[in-house]
Order: C-alpha cells, then structure tokens, then sequence
C-alpha cells in the first residue's frame, strides 16, 4: 500500500483526488488549513473522506506542520497549496511568489529520494498566443498567476536536480466539474450571477474525473522529470461549455489557441473521457442536489 500526501487537500481538485486514491486502497494524508468560507462543502467533502479508514486530515496552516515527519515516507506528495487569494493582484505578486516559492521548497526538502512530487501548474505561463501550443512552446506569462507558478515551476526542476527526486508537472487550463470553486465561471452561472468574472484561461476545459485520471496516471508512470499538457486539445471548448449553459460569450481577442495533447497521449496513456455535454450535465446535477441539502437542513 503506497502512502500518498496531499497539500491543500480539500480543495477542488485535492478532495477528488483523495477519493479516488481511497477507492484504489492508497492511504491519504491531506494538509488543509480551517477554512470560514465553503464551510457547508468542506463538511460534505469530510464526510465523504472521512469514512474510509485510510484517511487522515491534518487541519493546520502547512507552515505549522511538522512536514518531516508527516513528509519523508510517503511514496507521492501531490502539492496544492498556495496562496492564491492575491494571486491574481499585480501590487501582492512579490509576496505570493516569496510566500509559494518557499511553500514548495520546503515541501520538496522534506522528502526523501525515493519520493515522487507532483505538481499541478498552468497553461498560463505560454501567455496570450495563437496557434498550437505545445510544451516546448516558449512560456512568457502576462498573468500574476501564470508568473507565480512558472516561479515554482523553475523551483521544482532546479531542487529535483539538485536533490534527485523524481517531479512530474501538470499545466492545466480551467477544470470544472462537482465542487468547483465560487469564483468560477461555470459555478457563478450555476450561482446565478448576472455577469460573472471570467476564468483567467480560456485556452480550454477539462472535466475534473479527466484530470484525476492523468494524475492517478502520474503515480506509476516511469516517465518522470517532464512537463504535461492536460486538456482536450480542441478549440473553443471553454466558451462552448458557456453556451450549454445557456449564456452568450463574446471574444476579447482574435486569438485561436490550441493545446497539443500528443506528449501526455504518448507517454503517460493519458486522454480525456468526458464529453463537455456530460460534464456540464454533471455539475448541474450535483448543484442541484446541494441545494436541496441545504434547503432541507436549513429547514429542520
């Protein structure tokens, strides 16, 4: 039985992935700070976890955790948390990189060699381009956020090099799915907002079963130190999925962008599964069936 740890554990994309390497008998320890806000999700997401006997949440800051001990056994360490509440502000970028660069390297000092990090990046570091974007596309990001995680991007491969660990990193467009965060722009529609915000990457759209897939894949793969595009490869999946949600989406640029998916194809077996329409589907349901949960216990 491999022991995998979770940072930030019960996130949007974490708390997926700890069910699905429950249900394939691996224990999980998940790093996840109290959080006041998504207090009626968190308490969903810990008891569904929770039950199974293989699960152990750790509710501290991660700077307050005793990463050695809880660190240098596990088998994989899947790195999700950052400090991504100013994330996105230009006048904080300087704190978020200093405060999320460090995060990492004191995650990666406390593995050992037989360990395998793995991280979720974005398809934000290529910046606004046209065209097939590929991984050996060149990255220039124009985002905070795009910066922030190609800061620990250039972290990751440097430490792995210097300490011999095995890294895999993931660049992600916008998931969706069950569960998604308030902020996004599927579940903002889904909320009722008006006029939401807009994602910060439109370049594609993945259904969140589809990417717990490619890092369930990561776990056992042999091929490792290499950077993977996970996404659909197809054009205007993004904007697709506003209009089967019934709203109008006008572009802001002319760009057309693709995302080769060849290289996770080949290597790691990886391809999405989830058509849009089904997802989309999904993630209805599930909002629906969380409200009335909620209705019934507020009227108890």
């Amino acid at each position: 039985m491999k022991k995998v740890v979770i940072t930030g554990g019960l996130g949007f994309i974490g708390f997926h992935l700890s069910q699905r390497l429950l249900e394939n008998g691996y224990e999980v320890i998940a790093i996840d700070e109290r959080q006041v806000d998504r207090q009626k999700e968190r308490e969903e997401m810990q008891m569904r976890l929770g039950r199974n006997a293989l699960y152990k949440l750790i509710e501290e800051k991660i700077e307050e955790v005793d990463l050695k001990e809880v660190i240098n056994d596990a088998d994989v360490v899947f790195h999700f948390a950052a400090l991504t509440k100013h994330d996105n502000k230009w006048p904080r970028l300087q704190e978020v990189i200093s405060r999320n660069v460090l995060l990492t390297k004191e995650v990666i000092k406390n593995m050992s060699k037989s360990s395998r990090f793995i991280f979720p990046s974005t398809v934000q570091v290529y910046g606004e381009r046209p065209g097939l974007i590929t991984e050996k596309t060149p990255t220039n990001p124009t985002t905070a956020y795009g910066i922030t995680k190609l800061a620990s991007e250039t972290l990751i491969m440097k430490l792995a090099n210097e300490l011999d660990l095995s890294y895999l990193i993931f660049r992600l467009p916008t998931i969706y799915g069950p569960f998604q965060r308030t902020d996004m722009t599927y579940q903002q529609f889904l909320n009722g907002v008006e006029q939401p915000n807009m994602d910060r990457s439109q370049m594609d759209v993945v259904y969140i079963d589809d990417v717990i897939d490619a890092f369930m894949l990561s776990v056992t793969t042999s091929h490792t130190n290499e950077i993977f595009h996970i996404a659909t490869g197809k054009l205007g999946e993004w904007q697709r999925g506003v209009e089967l949600l019934g709203h109008k989406w006008t572009a802001k640029s002319g760009f057309k962008t693709t995302l080769s998916t060849e290289k996770a194809k080949q290597l790691l077996g990886f391809e999405v599964q989830t058509s849009l329409e089904e997802g989309i589907q999904k993630q209805v349901e599930h909002e629906k069936q969380m409200n009335q949960n909620n209705w019934s216990s507020d009227s108890d």
